[in-house]
């Protein structure tokens, strides 16, 4: 006789967004896509990315605030994993702390949270750093192995630790700022990886709970100069990599000195850890900075 088993319910935050979105695409696509329904949490649930989302049997949207977790939780319902991301801001640290909170009192079994690396994984358990958003989720992983492991239910965790996001390079002036200041950095490699395989990694978290639990992971795809970069770009979209003009990067650091310039002073002084073929043996399909640029280069021709 077939045995049913009941399908795990996933919570995703930010399912609309990037990361979230991957996650939930990963899951989908797994063999295992059966063995699980998802709850996806988005600010508006009635915006286009919401409503094909909500479009899979086997995905239901909800609205929800990270301001009040307990809301997500009660419209959820019952859940057996949670995917947890907050941008970052002021309120990053409280929010991420309130969110292993109530997964622990909501009974989850598994936890995946993004987190970001800090030079490795020897370093980055110990070494908040002094950049502040780094620091809000070097707390947050601390909170949410010291709630799990007392948690009622043993809830496991993975904690994933990417690095600078290719994402991060755009057309805007945002995007431009990030290219100068990587820039210059000079010889100074900067570790670098899609929110595609994010997701990749926070689905397998959740679909080989065993064999990624309490486990911390840095997620890096590639590792180059900005003129290294810039070949790779001009290779692939015709034109040479936009920056913004010295002076307003240098202005941007110094005015934002307290995030974009310490960050950037940190990739300077210390720099991220992560192992590139570690990730690659890991993920056959992780994407380096030319597979990544091919599949969004639309975007910048």
């Amino acid at each position: 006789m077939l045995e049913l088993t009941t399908p795990k319910t996933v919570l995703v935050i930010g399912a609309t967004g990037k990361q979230g979105g991957a996650v939930i695409e990963n899951i989908l696509a797994s063999p295992q896509a059966h063995s699980f329904n998802i709850v996806a949490v988005t600010r508006n649930a009635t915006g286009r990315k919401a409503q094909k989302l909500a479009a899979h049997p086997n995905v239901s949207v909800i609205e929800g605030n990270l301001a009040n977790v307990d809301d997500i939780f009660n419209k959820a319902g019952p859940v057996w994993g949670i995917y947890s991301v907050q941008i970052n801001s002021d309120v990053e640290e409280q929010q991420g702390k309130a969110m292993a909170d109530a997964a622990v009192m909501h009974g989850a079994q598994h936890f995946v949270y993004s987190s970001g690396d800090r030079g490795g994984p020897e370093r980055s358990p110990n070494n908040p750093t002094y950049v502040k958003n780094f620091a809000a989720k070097h707390a947050i992983e601390k909170h949410l192995q010291q709630r799990a492991e007392k948690s009622p239910q043993q809830m496991t965790y993975t904690i994933l630790r990417p690095v600078t996001f290719f994402e991060n390079l755009t057309t805007d002036l945002h995007g431009k700022g990030f290219a100068r200041m990587w820039e210059q950095l000079g010889s100074k490699k900067l570790q670098m990886v899609s929110t595609k395989d994010i997701g990749w990694f926070a689905a397998q978290s959740f679909l080989q709970p065993d064999k990624y639990r309490n486990a911390a992971l840095t997620l890096v795809g590639d590792e180059l100069t900005q003129p290294e970069a810039n070949v790779i770009y001009k290779e692939v979209t015709g034109q040479t990599m936009a920056m913004a003009a010295c002076p307003i990067a240098s202005a941007v650091k110094f005015v934002l000195k307290g995030s974009v310039g310490d960050m950037f002073k940190w990739f300077e002084d210390e720099g991220y850890g992560g192992n590139v073929q570690e990730c690659r043996n890991a993920n056959h399909n992780m994407q380096d900075f030319a597979a990544w640029l091919n599949e969004n280069k639309g975007n910048f021709m």
